[in-house]
């Protein structure tokens, strides 16, 4: 196999430097539930979930293992010389009753407006919540996601704004819900049922199986995409309120195995749908004339793990890139999949970090790219003499740990991505 060129002039410009490299304590108090193992006492590190960009390019909204949201906001003179990489520390942060399942950042997010600096958390039994990044003790709106006999919340494990950020999706089990931002207080105005008696994958299809809707993206043309953790897939009109167009099942494809789908995204020109999964070396790339026909396998992806690492798209002068990261800490890019048929290997690659990477985002000007890295490390907690379970006050130190939320120069690009 050919080697992989190497990207370069990546210069670290920002981190959190060690802030999260320790494990925690995993008990009931003060949140932090969300790491207890069903079978014991456990300690895990507070790894990095996912970092999503603000549309305005000045904050970062992540999620960490301890099941916190927090708001980075970028410095202003972040890209200014200096000799040492700047020290990014939270602004804000946000603690849930229940593990976080999902979130989203408002598409109008400005950082210049407050009224605007929002984003939406997905909570089991809790209604989903429109707060405020910059106090998210400040509760803008609540909409309930509820079984109509059980009155039960569902659970949203996908969450995803409409472009004008007038409505906003919501994936749970077998459906898919979409709301009216202006209704406080209210259910969904429009819904899908994604398995039941009569669902067909080819035909007049909708999703067969009875799983989460773990993804969701909107094209220019507004097809709503869905993944689930079944591998299935299907498109919907009018931004997810008008009729299902199509559904299909990774299931099909030969030779590439993975255990569900992580992240869906489309191409620019809303051609080419591009879908990863959990326990997958490759990215699918599908072109939405076919679906039945896959054009191309982006190879060499490195994430063969359970733990969701995303995907990012990127506008170039010519075309588009994808940018992902890797369980092996380096990020890789590939140009204009769907130009090459079959197997896509990378066309560039940079080591980044010694640990997993999830997200691997850039800035909307091409400026900066955002990392955020770690994974799932677990031990028992010491015990005492008594063989009972030491409370610890202070935090376990975890070795080789790079759990960090970075910000990097690569190269030289400009607002269409261009290197």
């Amino acid at each position: 196999m050919p080697s992989i060129p190497t990207i370069a002039g990546a210069t670290l410009v920002g981190d959190t430097g060690g802030d999260f490299n320790q494990a925690r304590t995993l008990t009931e108090d003060g949140g932090a539930y969300a790491l207890r193992r069903a079978h014991g006492s456990q300690v895990d590190t507070n790894y990095f979930r996912e970092a999503q960009f603000s549309p305005d390019g000045t904050t970062i909204i992540t999620h960490n293992g301890d099941q916190q949201l927090r708001t980075f906001i970028l410095p202003p003179d972040l890209l200014e010389p200096s000799e040492n990489a700047a020290h990014l520390q939270q602004y804000a942060s946000f603690t849930p009753p229940t593990p976080i399942s999902s979130y989203a950042v408002y598409p109008g997010f400005s950082l210049h407006d407050p009224s605007t600096t929002i984003v939406l958390t997905g909570s089991a039994d809790q209604p989903i919540a429109l707060r405020n990044a910059l106090d998210y003790r400040t509760v803008h709106a609540k909409y309930f996601l509820v079984s109509p006999t059980t009155e039960e919340y569902h659970k949203p494990h996908s969450l995803l704004f409409t472009p004008d950020g007038s409505q906003f999706v919501a994936g749970s089990m077998s459906q898919i819900a979409v709301f009216d931002c202006t209704r406080d207080c209210e259910g969904p105005i429009f819904q899908h049922r994604t398995a039941g008696k009569g669902r067909r994958l080819h035909g007049r299809p909708s999703m067969s199986c009875n799983c989460f809707i773990s993804a969701l993206a909107i094209n220019a043309d507004g097809v709503l995409a869905a993944g689930s953790t079944e591998r299935e897939f299907g498109l919907y009109d009018q931004q997810g309120q008008g009729q299902s167009v199509t559904a299909f099942s990774l299931g099909f494809q030969a030779g590439r195995r993975g255990t569900g789908i992580t992240s869906v995204k489309w191409s620019p020109d809303g051609t080419y749908l591009l879908v990863a999964e959990r326990q997958s070396d490759g990215i699918h790339v599908f072109d939405v004339r076919n679906l039945r026909q896959k054009v191309a396998w982006l190879s060499g992806r490195k994430a063969r793990t359970n733990q969701k690492l995303g995907i990012d798209v990127v506008p170039t002068a010519e075309g588009y890139e994808v940018w992902a990261g890797g369980t092996d800490g380096f990020v890789r890019k590939w140009q204009d999949p769907g130009r090459v048929e079959d197997e896509h290997p990378p066309d560039g690659e940079v080591k980044l970090h010694s640990d997993a990477i999830a997200t691997a985002a850039w800035h909307y000007t091409g400026a900066v790219l955002a990392t955020c890295s770690g994974s799932r490390s677990d031990s028992p907690l010491p015990h005492g003499d008594d063989g009972e379970t030491m409370d610890l006050e202070e935090p376990i130190a975890a070795s080789e740990v790079d759990s960090r939320l970075a910000i990097w120069t690569v190269g030289q690009r400009n607002r269409t991505g261009e290197t």
